[in-house]
């Protein structure tokens, strides 16, 4: 369960005004190590900690080290603690352990806007640690302050989305002194006039098992969903065809918000599956997608079938279903596969940095008949794979020709699961030319739900594109993005389960005239085969990314998200 948010205690009315206090950190389980930054002293002169005694509540608290020196220009220092505070809030508290030193102590917070709102001794909100042991410090949040990049609107818009703690240099008759000391904070909260569902958006986190864990038989599931009465848990089953939806129950939660429920997972597919606990207080409606592997369940739909309608009249030149040992390389061009776009990665993308098979972030494992992708806060690692090498070698088809993949994405805010190919630029590249290149986004999936996120749903992307092909290029590529009618809403087609709820099989067949994109052998949309594409070979990446433009917070999920890869083909007609 993420510390930073849901891990929450209500206290109920007691606040001033008849206001509901949320605490929003408590420091007692921090999925990211917590960072500090530092303006006009070197990086070394502070550190974080989470402290696992002399908490002011819990076991819990955040610990600093710091060390100002009396030259230079002035110093200070900020602990950014990520929030998500969706409805108005009156105001902020946090407690502070002070060592008498005399620094001073402020609050900056981010909004919705990018805007900076700060609150410090110069606006009569905060002051000097001239004090030793624990004091509570009380924030107005509608007084003045001073508020500075974003929109420069000046008003604090919601949700809030950090809360940083500063810790300015001593100084005495307007002079810059030195200053060496430990300083400790705990228990971030705020008090507003709404419910806890209006505040934090009713969020749920389950807090057995862990996210990702392998799970056998009848499993104990326990969540935690402040300002919620109940919830909903379903998950995908086997069955004919695409398969069925279940509703596995229905829970009343406590007074807090806790409440369980057993999983029978042996009634449920064997693998990667996704459960889906929902909840509901008025307007305000969450989602919590727990990732789990069940190692027992029944088989369905495991493995690669038969071929493809869409391949039919083509040989299979490639396929891989994740059976033996991975064959993933930064550097080897005699494995499958190469871990970044080539070249050199010079081109990836992803906010959890691309790493390598070999290095110590390493995102890839083989889990039964799976290649797993994993998304990792403490790593900040992600992964992709690509058929093409740096050397230009790799596997390759020509139009008429066929790629399909059959995966499981992660729903988060920020995932960004995709299928794609390009057309060969690499043996080109290898001889120092630069070329033209197609790209076909077979499927892009955005994570996310609530305020500033997609929103996907059960939709995801099919993006052509044509690359450094001048203003043609570009016409031809609107032209071929236009005839898809994107976003793809697979519920529109007859596919009954979303993206991050089930397997499905991702496909793009290219001909001499039609280009034409499939999920589970239903095609979704076509456009014109670009000119490029009828030319060169096409090779295929498949990667776990975060960032496309949109937040990334797996905080919800500890941290951790996962993609599964049953397999992938590639069909080619034969001339």
């Amino acid at each position: 369960m993420p510390g930073w948010m849901w891990a929450l205690f209500v206290w109920g009315m007691g606040q001033a005004g008849g206001a509901t206090g949320v605490m929003v950190q408590d420091f007692e389980k921090v999925t990211v190590p917590p960072s500090v930054w530092v303006v006009n002293i070197p990086n070394e002169n502070a550190s974080v900690r989470i402290a696992n005694q002399g908490a002011h509540d819990g076991k819990s608290c955040l610990a600093l080290h710091y060390r100002f020196v009396e030259t230079g220009d002035f110093q200070y220092l900020g602990i950014p603690n990520q929030v998500r505070i969706l409805a108005a809030a009156k105001t902020l508290r946090y407690w502070i352990c002070g060592d008498g030193r005399q620094c001073s102590y402020g609050v900056q917070v981010t909004d919705a806007g990018s805007e900076t709102h700060q609150y410090s001794k110069n606006t009569g909100q905060c002051g000097i640690i001239d004090f030793t042991g624990w004091k509570e410090v009380v924030i107005d949040l509608g007084a003045g302050h001073e508020t500075w990049g974003g929109d420069k609107n000046g008003k604090l818009d919601y949700p809030i989305t950090r809360i940083t703690l500063t810790v300015g240099q001593p100084t005495e008759q307007g002079k810059k002194t030195a200053a060496v000391g430990e300083l400790a904070f705990d228990s971030i909260s705020i008090d507003s006039e709404k419910g806890v569902a209006e505040i934090l958006g009713a969020s749920i986190s389950v807090t057995s098992p862990e996210y990702g864990s392998d799970i056998r038989g009848d499993t104990p599931i326990a969540i935690a969903a402040a300002g919620l009465t109940s919830v909903t848990v379903k998950c995908w089953k086997g069955g004919e065809g695409l398969g069925n939806d279940s509703t596995v129950t229905t829970i009343a939660l406590d007074a807090k918000g806790y409440g369980s429920f057993v999983f029978p997972a042996d009634a449920y597919p064997h693998g990667p599956i996704t459960v889906r606990i929902s909840g509901q207080a008025g307007s305000v409606k969450d989602n919590c997608y727990l990732q789990l592997y069940n190692k027992g369940g029944v088989s369905w739909r495991e493995g690669m079938p038969g071929d493809p309608p869409a391949a039919t009249g083509m040989k299979r030149i490639f396929a891989d279903d994740f059976t033996g040992p991975l064959s993933i390389s930064s550097t080897d061009p005699k494995a499958i596969y190469y871990d970044h776009k080539p070249p050199n990665g010079w081109q990836d993308f992803s906010e959890h940095t691309f790493s390598g098979f070999a290095s110590a972030k390493n995102p890839f494992s083989q889990v039964d008949t799976y290649l797993r992708i994993r998304a990792s806060d403490t790593l900040h690692s992600s992964g992709l794979i690509s058929s093409m090498k740096n050397d230009a070698s790799g596997i390759t088809a020509k139009a008429p020709c066929y790629f399909e993949c059959r995966f499981l994405g992660p729903n988060a805010i920020g995932t960004w699961p995709a299928f794609w190919i390009m057309t060969d630029y690499m043996t080109d590249h290898v001889k120092g030319i630069k070329v033209p290149c197609d790209e076909l986004d077979i499927i892009e999936a955005y994570g996310g739900e609530g305020p500033r996120t997609p929103n996907a749903f059960d939709t995801y992307m099919i993006c052509p594109h044509a690359w450094d092909q001048g203003e043609a290029g570009k016409a031809i590529e609107k032209k071929a993005y236009d005839a898809l009618h994107n976003p793809i809403r697979m519920g529109k087609f007859g596919i009954p389960s979303a993206w991050f709820e089930a397997f499905h099989t991702y496909g793009c067949k290219i001909t001499e005239t039609d280009t034409i994109y499939y999920c589970d052998n239903i095609e979704v949309g076509r456009h014109a085969t670009l000119p490029l594409s009828k030319e060169r070979p096409f090779f295929f990446l498949i990667n776990l990314a975060t960032g496309g433009g949109w937040p990334v917070d797996l905080s919800r999920y500890d941290g951790q998200v996962d993609m599964y890869v049953d397999f992938v083909r590639v069909y080619q007609q034969m001339r």
